[in-house]
C-alpha cells in the first residue's frame, strides 16, 4: 500500500457527481466506515452544547420583551409580564437535564425536555391572547421562533428517529387552532387571512425539516473529513515508522536525525526540487574521541568460497552476522559494516561510556565463541581473526549516492593491522586498549608480525593476544543497566499493525476525536467532559483557533485564510435555491389570499420564474445524474447539456457566482413579499381608513393585510438559515437591510395601515409589535448562524492543523525516502519494510555480473583529510550517473579508500519520485561502460593536480 495514497472518503467533487441527496450519500459512507456510532455520539454532544445556546436565546428574547413592555406600556399590569418571567425562571431548570450527554436514557430525556419546553413556550405565547380575546385581537408573538427552535435547537432535533417534525407540527396546529378560534369568536370573515397564516406555518415547518438534512450533511462531512485526516496521518505514520526502523538498523539514529533535518531544510528552501539534494555535496561527519574499534575476518575464507556452494556460504555468513548483531546489541556495540567475511563494529558510539574497551573485547570473545559453535554445527572450519584498538574516529557518510555509515581515522587503520597480524581464535589488542581493561582477561604478548608492522611501530604500540575471560568473570551490571534500546539499532521489523489495521485504529481514534470536535464558542459542556490523552492536543488547537480568529462573527485574522474558507465548495446551494422557490410560491399564494384590491401579478410571476430558472440551472447536473454517475466517460453528448452542467458546477464552486446569486434572489423575494404594499394606492387607502374610523368601524385594508406582509418578510429572513455558501457578514448585512426596509415600510410610508392592525400585547402599539416580531426572529437567526459559522470555521481550522501535521509527516517521510534510496535499492527496502523475521535471509542471484574495485593508493587521511576523499567519491558518483540507461552500473559501497561498483544487477534505480537523481542526457556516455576505470583515474589525476574534474567527451 502506497503511503502517499489513501482513499479520500469525503471527495466533494465526486460527491457532487453522484446521484442522490448528498447527506444520504454521506450516511452510506459513514455506515461503510463504521462511523455511525461516532455520528450518534456527536449528535449527543452537539445537542448538549446547543442547550446552552437555547437557554441564552430564550432568556435574551424574554428579557428584551419584558423591557419593551415596561418601556412602552403605561400603567402596565404585572400579570401581563408574569408568563415571561415564568419562562425565564423555568427554562434553565427544564433544560439542565439535557446538558448531560453521558447519562443513560439520554434520548428519552431529550424528548421529554423538548415537549415540556414546547408546552411552556406555547402556553406563554397564547395565555395572554386567550385571556384578553374578548377585548383585544392579540396575535401570537413567538409562534415563528418556537416552531423553528423545535427543529434547530430543541434536544429532540438531535435524537435519531426523534421525529421532531411531529412536535413542530403539533405546535403549529395549536397556533393555527388559536387563530381559527379567535377569528370565529369575533365573527369576522377572515378565512383567506387564516389560510395565508396556515401557508406561512406550513412553510416554516417545511424549511425547518429541510434544515435537518443540511445539519446532517454538515455533521457527517465534518466527521468524515476528520476521519480522513486521521486515516491519512496513520498511513504516513505507519510508513514512516517502517522506513525509520529500517533506516535506524543501518545508520545510527543521531546521524539519521541530522540527515533528516538537513534534507527537510533543503526541501523547505527548494520545494520544487530544482536542485536535487544529492547534488549539494554535504559532508556528514561526527567525531568520537574515545571509542574502541573491532575488526574481524574469517580465516581461509578463499578456500571456503572455492569448496562450498554460493548459497550455502551465504547462509553461513548470514547466520554468523545475525548472531554477531545480537551479541553487539548485548555488548552495546554498534555494527558499522560487513563486507564479504569481514565484520566491523565500534563501542562508545553514539554515546560515550567508560567501559567501551571491556565491551569491545567481550564482543570479540562472543564472536569467536559464536564462530566455534557454527563450525561444530556445520562441520566446517570456521575461525576468526579479531583485532581491537581504542582511540578516536570520524563517523559518518561520504559521497552523493548509496550512502553507507562508516568510520575513518588512523586508529581504524591500526585496528585493521591488528586483525591481519592476529591469530585465529584470539583477540589481538593494542597496549592502549589493554590499559583501559580491567583484570578479568587472560592475555599474552602479541604476534611477531605485529612487532614488525611499520604503522604499529610508528604509533609506538605494543600488542597482546587475549585468550579468554577469567573463570570468575561476570557480565558488568553497567552493560545491562545502560543497555542500548532496540529502537536505536533495531534489527527486527515486527510491527503491531499492518495497513489493514489502520482503518480499525482510525475508527478507534475517532471515538476520542469526536469528544473534541468544535461545538460552540462557549464550549461549556466540553469543559465538563473528562480529559484523556487527546485533550491537550485538542485544547492547543482550540486555543490557537481562538487566537487566529476575531470573537465577533468568528472571522479569521488572516484574510487569506478567510478567503480560502469562503471559496469552499457549496454542494447544498441547489437545495437552498429549491427552498427559495418554495418561499416564492408561498409568498405568491399568500398574496393571492390576502390581497383585496386588484393587483398586477406580472412582476410577481416574472420574479418567480427567474428564481425558478436559477434553481433549474443549479440543479441541472443533479437532475441529469439520475441513475448514473458523472465521469469523463459519461459526459453529456449535446453541447447545451455540457454547458448547463458547467453552469451548475460554477454555481457550486465559484463564490463570485454563488454569493451574488443568493443576494439577488433574497432581494427579489423581499420585493415579492412587499409587492402588495408597494403597489397599493396610498391616497385611496388613507381615505378608506379615515372613513372607517369616522364611522367607528374596523379599518378596511383595501390593498393588503399588514400581518401577512410581515409573515412574508419572515419567510424571506428564514431563508438565511439554508444558505450556507454565503459568508456570515454578508448574510447578516442582507438580513439587516431586509429588516431595515420593512421597518421603513412599517413606520415611514405605510405606518397608518400597520398601526391599525392587530398587536401582540396589551398596550403595545401595532407598529412596534410588527417590528419586534421581525427583530425577535432575526436575533434567533443571528445566534444560530453565528454558531454554525463557528462550527464550520473551527472544523476548517482543525482540518488545516491536521493538514499541516500531515505535510510535516510527508516531509519527514520524504526525507527518509531520500536517505533510504541512497542506502538500499527501492525494491530491497520494500522487502524489509513488510512483516518478516529479523533473521530471515534475503538475497538475489545474478548470473552475469562485472565487479570493479578502485582503491586510492598512497592516501593519507591525516594529510589530505576526509573532505578530499568525499570530493573524489562525489566525482565518482556523478560519473556513475552517466551509466544508467543502456548499461546500468550500480555503486555498491565505499570501504575505506576503496570504491566498489558492479554492472549487471537488474535493478530499477531511484524509482521514488521523492529522490530526483539527474540522469545524463549524453547518449554516448552509456555505450562504453568499461571506460569508467579510465575516467576515474583521470578524475584522480585532475583532483591531485588542479582540483577540478575533467570534462566528459
Amino acid at each position: 500500500m502506497d503511503p502517499d495514497h489513501s482513499e479520500n472518503v469525503v471527495d466533494y467533487r465526486s460527491l457532487g457527481n453522484m446521484p442522490g441527496y448528498e447527506w444520504k450519500l454521506l450516511r452510506y459512507k459513514c455506515r461503510d466506515l463504521r462511523l455511525e456510532g461516532v455520528y450518534h455520539r456527536h449528535l449527543q454532544l452537539v445537542s448538549a452544547a446547543v442547550v446552552t445556546q437555547l437557554i441564552i436565546v430564550i432568556e435574551i428574547l424574554m428579557l428584551i420583551h419584558v423591557i419593551l413592555l415596561f418601556s412602552v406600556v403605561k400603567d402596565i399590569d404585572f400579570l401581563t409580564v408574569l408568563p415571561y418571567f415564568a419562562v425565564m425562571l423555568l427554562t434553565p431548570s427544564i433544560l439542565m437535564p439535557s446538558r448531560e450527554s453521558n447519562v443513560e436514557q439520554y434520548e428519552v430525556i431529550a424528548i421529554l425536555v423538548s415537549c415540556l419546553m414546547a408546552v411552556l413556550l406555547t402556553a406563554m405565547d397564547l395565555i395572554l391572547p386567550i385571556c384578553y380575546f374578548r377585548a383585544f385581537n392579540l396575535i401570537p408573538n413567538f409562534d415563528h421562533v418556537v416552531i423553528v427552535l423545535v427543529y434547530l435547537m430543541f434536544p429532540i432535533a438531535f435524537v435519531e428517529n426523534g421525529r421532531a417534525y411531529l412536535l413542530g407540527l403539533a405546535v403549529s396546529l395549536v397556533y393555527f387552532a388559536y387563530m381559527t378560534f379567535m377569528v370565529n369568536i369575533n365573527t369576522h370573515d377572515e378565512v383567506w387571512e387564516l389560510t395565508a397564516y396556515g401557508a406561512y406555518l406550513f412553510f416554516l415547518n417545511m424549511l425547518s425539516m429541510s434544515l435537518s438534512g443540511f445539519r446532517e450533511y454538515n455533521m457527517r462531512s465534518g466527521i468524515l473529513s476528520r476521519y480522513q485526516l486521521v486515516y491519512q496521518n496513520l498511513v504516513l505514520q505507519m510508513a514512516m515508522k517502517q522506513e525509520k526502523a529500517l533506516m535506524d538498523s543501518i545508520i545510527p539514529a543521531t546521524l539519521a536525525r541530522f540527515l533528516q533535518d538537513t534534507i527537510a531544510s533543503h526541501i523547505e528552501e527548494d520545494p520544487s526540487n530544482l536542485i536535487p539534494f544529492t547534488k549539494t555535496r554535504h559532508l556528514f561527519m561526527e567525531p568520537h574521541p574515545e571509542v574502541s574499534i573491532l575488526e574481524a575476518d574469517m580465516v581461509d575464507f578463499t578456500n571456503l568460497t572455492t569448496t562450498m556452494d554460493v548459497s550455502e556460504l551465504v547462509a553461513i555468513l548470514h547466520e554468523l552476522f545475525v548472531n554477531f548483531d545480537l551479541a553487539a546489541n548485548h555488548n552495546r556495540a554498534t555494527r558499522i559494516k560487513f563486507l564479504g567475511d569481514s565484520y566491523t563494529c565500534v563501542t562508545g558510539i553514539p554515546s560515550y561510556f567508560a567501559t567501551h574497551a571491556n565491551a569491545c573485547v567481550n564482543q570479540a570473545l562472543d564472536m569467536i565463541e559464536i564462530s566455534r559453535e557454527a563450525s561444530q554445527r556445520r562441520n566446517k572450519r570456521i575461525e576468526l581473526r579479531v583485532g581491537v584498538h581504542s582511540g578516536e574516529i570520524l563517523a559518518g557518510i561520504i559521497g552523493l549516492t548509496k550512502w553507507q555509515f562508516d568510520i575513518w581515522s588512523k586508529d581504524v587503520d591500526i585496528t585493521n593491522r591488528l586483525e591481519s597480524s592476529g591469530l585465529p581464535g584470539k583477540v589481538h589488542i593494542s597496549s592502549r586498549t589493554l590499559g583501559l581493561l580491567d583484570n578479568h582477561y587472560v592475555y599474552e604478548e602479541g604476534t611477531e608480525t605485529a612487532k614488525q608492522d611499520p604503522l604499529l611501530q610508528r604509533s609506538n604500540l605494543s600488542t597482546y593476544l587475549i585468550r579468554s575471560r577469567l573463570p570468575n568473570f561476570e557480565d558488568s551490571d553497567d552493560l545491562e543497566d545502560d543497555n542500548i534500546s532496540q529502537n536505536d539499532y533495531n534489527f527486527s521489523f515486527i510491527f503491531t499493525q499492518d495497513y489493514e489495521d489502520i482503518q480499525v485504529k482510525a475508527q478507534r481514534d475517532m471515538i476520542l476525536e469526536v469528544e473534541h470536535m468544535p461545538l460552540n464558542r462557549v464550549q461549556a459542556c466540553k469543559i465538563r467532559r473528562p480529559l484523556h490523552r487527546m485533550a491537550k492536543k485538542d485544547i492547543n488547537e482550540e486555543y490557537r483557533f481562538h487566537l487566529e480568529s476575531y470573537y465577533l462573527f468568528t472571522t479569521f485574522r488572516s484574510w487569506k485564510m478567510e478567503w480560502s474558507f469562503s471559496k469552499m465548495r457549496d454542494l447544498l446551494m441547489k437545495y437552498s435555491l429549491g427552498m427559495m422557490v418554495l418561499a416564492g410560491a408561498t409568498i405568491i399564494a399568500m398574496n393571492l389570499l390576502h390581497t383585496k384590491a386588484a393587483m398586477d401579478y406580472t412582476m410577481l410571476f416574472g420574479l418567480f420564474l427567474l428564481i425558478l430558472l436559477a434553481l433549474l440551472l443549479a440543479s441541472y447536473k443533479k437532475l441529469w445524474l439520475r441513475g448514473r454517475r458523472l465521469t469523463p466517460m459519461t459526459q453529456p453528448s449535446t453541447f447545451l447539456s455540457r454547458w448547463l452542467i458547467k453552469i451548475s458546477n460554477l454555481i457550486e464552486m465559484s463564490v463570485f457566482v454563488r454569493v451574488p446569486l443568493g443576494i439577488v434572489v433574497l432581494f427579489m423575494l423581499y420585493i415579492m413579499s412587499s409587492a402588495s404594499v408597494l403597489s397599493c394606492d396610498i391616497a385611496r387607502l388613507e381615505l378608506q381608513i379615515i372613513d372607517s374610523e369616522l364611522h367607528n368601524l374596523k379599518p378596511q385594508m383595501i390593498c393588503f393585510m399588514p400581518w401577512p406582509v410581515t409573515y412574508a418578510v419572515i419567510i424571506v429572513l428564514s431563508l438565511m438559515l439554508v444558505i450556507i455558501g454565503i459568508p456570515l457578514i454578508i448574510k447578516l448585512t442582507v438580513g439587516l437591510a431586509i429588516v431595515g426596509c420593512h421597518m421603513i415600510t412599517v413606520y415611514a410610508y405605510y405606518g397608518f395601515a400597520f398601526e391599525r392592525s392587530e398587536t401582540t400585547n396589551v398596550g403595545m402599539t401595532s407598529s412596534l409589535a410588527h417590528s419586534w416580531y421581525l427583530i425577535a426572529f432575526f436575533i434567533m437567526v443571528v445566534v444560530r448562524e453565528g454558531n454554525l459559522n463557528y462550527i464550520l470555521k473551527a472544523s476548517y481550522f482543525m482540518s488545516l492543523c491536521f493538514e499541516k501535521k500531515h505535510k510535516q509527516t510527508k516531509v519527514k517521510t520524504r526525507t527518509i525516502k531520500i536517505i533510504m534510496a541512497n542506502i538500499l535499492p527501492t525494491h530491497v527496502a520494500e522487502v524489509f519494510k513488510v512483516r518478516r523475521r529479523s533473521d530471515q535471509l534475503y538475497y538475489e542471484n545474478f548470473s552475469h555480473v562485472a565487479v570493479m574495485f578502485a582503491t586510492i593508493e598512497n592516501y593519507e587521511a591525516d594529510h589530505s583529510g576526509l573532505r578530499a576523499l568525499h570530493e573524489m567519491i562525489c566525482y565518482f558518483d556523478e560519473l556513475l550517473l552517466n551509466y544508467q540507461t543502456w548499461y546500468k552500473i550500480e555503486k555498491i559501497k565505499v570501504m575505506g579508500w576503496t570504491y566498489l561498483a558492479a554492472c549487471g544487477l537488474d535493478v530499477d534505480h531511484y524509482t521514488d519520485l521523492a529522490v530526483s537523481v539527474p540522469i545524463s542526457a549524453n547518449p554516448e556516455a552509456d555505450k562504453l561502460p568499461f571506460d569508467l576505470p579510465r575516467w576515474m583515474t583521470m578524475i584522480m589525476t585532475q583532483r591531485a593536480g588542479s582540483g577540478s574534474p575533467p570534462r566528459q567527451p
